[in-house]
């Protein structure tokens, strides 16, 4: 038997072949699967304790005194609004998951686009998570949402690293 050389990858005319991602990719990854580890646990955990919630959110609300309607009808109306916002966050939660699965894939394959998509995602999930601050929440979920700004933040600084960015940098 001979030894051969190692085989060199095969490329059509004038494309080069792909680079393998940076090892500084690998991190935003680990990231995002953390988030989305702490998107199914919130989840799954206000499916547990939904009810609490809702009723923790009810009681915080500050009731008009001047307003048309009784007490009784304005905690009626924003327990109403209150279960739509929960069920509203399950359902981005949800979306976000599904995306995520596609954007790491994109992520590894040296998709531009899904490197700018993280990038967008981090800041539209910091910006949501600050308004969410508006609500009344039970402690430990203003927790969830703290560590989940964290997450965030740290992908967008990871995502911008030089040697990511030259990564996915736009080809001429």
């Amino acid at each position: 038997m001979t030894d051969f050389p190692p085989m060199q990858p095969v490329t059509e005319t004038g494309v080069t072949a792909p680079t393998p991602p940076p090892r500084a990719l690998h991190p935003v990854i680990y990231l995002l699967g953390a988030n989305l580890g702490m998107s199914i646990l919130l989840t799954a955990l206000v499916f547990v304790f939904k009810h609490s919630v809702v009723e923790y959110q009810v009681a915080h609300h500050a009731i008009r005194r001047d307003s048309s309607l009784t007490p009784q009808a304005q905690r009626e109306i924003f327990r109403t609004a209150a279960n739509v916002g929960i069920w509203s966050r399950v359902a981005g939660n949800v979306v976000v998951a599904v995306v995520y699965v596609f954007l790491v894939r994109a992520l590894l394959r040296g998709r531009r686009r899904a490197y700018l998509r993280v990038i967008w995602l981090s800041v539209l999930g910091i910006a949501s998570l600050a308004l969410l601050w508006v609500n009344p929440y039970p402690l430990w979920m203003r927790a969830e949402q703290v560590l989940q700004a964290l997450l965030l933040a740290a992908i967008l600084f990871r995502v911008t690293r030089p040697e990511v960015r030259g990564y996915f940098a736009r080809r001429r």
